[in-house]
């Protein structure tokens, strides 16, 4: 649900910030005895708040509407698994950010949805989650901040060393170091990707090479292996999948790859010269600026 008020916050100053720069900037807004409130004022107030994360917000859409198409009916039914997900909550988060349905719907939905495009998940790639999902796995892992340290660790293990005592000794993960390393069980969506995909590719008892990540270097031990029950099936599995390989590392990846090839593509240039930067992260350089 964070991600979710998070993204509608942004949708409100979207629409706030891309009103105020389409109007003549003396025209008041507000008027008062202590002094009147221009657009332009309020246009730089707000620039000045959350400028640079807005203009990406409109680019982003922009090169993305013009790429893909995302029907009403995509967001119809996209938008009342998201209600149905929000429960109770659901008219309190929207009057929460001062936002109507209809913002919902188009400045959040359809982002979503727009970003699930360029990320182009695959049915195969849905499909491998869903069979990962069917497995859980229990492992203990040692962590270390340095290759050299996990080759030191590996071969100790390797020469009959108890994995419990080095992991104590060694292992820099204050939630798991006590207990020997021992992690409890976990499906496919509780760890790094790195982790998971070594974790679930271990047969029971077996120890790991050193595994990089972006927390260090795991030496994982595969405690065991069972079945989930219960498991929804494919189809109702289907739209809380995309969500978590959205979420992944190689998805936000694709997504920035694909939407700096679209920026490039549509020779964005930034009139205002306070923005000028705005789109830097995607091109890795300074946007060109009209004068």
């Amino acid at each position: 649900m964070k991600k979710t008020v998070l993204s509608l916050t942004l949708a409100a100053s979207v629409l706030a910030l891309a009103a105020c720069g389409n109007n003549s900037s003396d025209e008041v807004v507000v008027e008062s005895k202590a002094g009147n409130i221009t657009k332009e004022q309020l246009y730089q107030e707000m620039k000045s708040a959350a400028g640079t994360q807005t203009l990406q917000t409109l680019v982003i859409k922009s090169v993305l509407e013009d790429k893909y198409k995302i029907t009403d009916k995509e967001v119809d039914a996209e938008f009342k698994k998201q209600k149905e997900a929000m429960g109770e909550s659901y008219e309190q988060t929207l009057a929460a950010q001062g936002l109507t349905e209809k913002d919902f719907k188009e400045d959040y939905i359809r982002i979503l949805l727009l970003q699930e495009k360029a990320m182009n998940i695959s049915e195969k790639e849905i499909e491998a989650y869903y069979d990962r999902m069917k497995t859980e796995v229990k492992a203990s892992h040692i962590l270390v901040a340095d290759e050299e340290t996990a080759k030191e660790v590996k071969s100790k293990l390797d020469k009959g060393e108890d994995f419990a005592k080095l992991a104590k000794k060694y292992s820099t993960d204050p939630g798991s170091k006590e207990a020997g390393g021992e992690l409890g069980w976990f499906g496919p969506d509780k760890m790094v990707a790195e982790f998971t995909d070594a974790s679930y590719a271990l047969k029971k008892g077996e120890i790991s090479e050193p595994v990089k990540s972006t927390h260090g270097y795991h030496i994982i031990k595969l405690e065991d292996k069972r079945d989930v029950k219960d498991l929804p099936s494919l189809e109702d599995s289907k739209n809380d999948i995309k969500q978590k390989i959205a979420a992944t590392e190689a998805a936000q990846n694709k997504f920035i790859e694909t939407t700096t090839k679209l920026i490039k593509e549509a020779d964005v240039k930034i009139k205002d010269k306070d923005l000028k930067d705005a789109l830097s992260q995607f091109l890795n350089e300074n946007t060109t600026t009209e004068k």
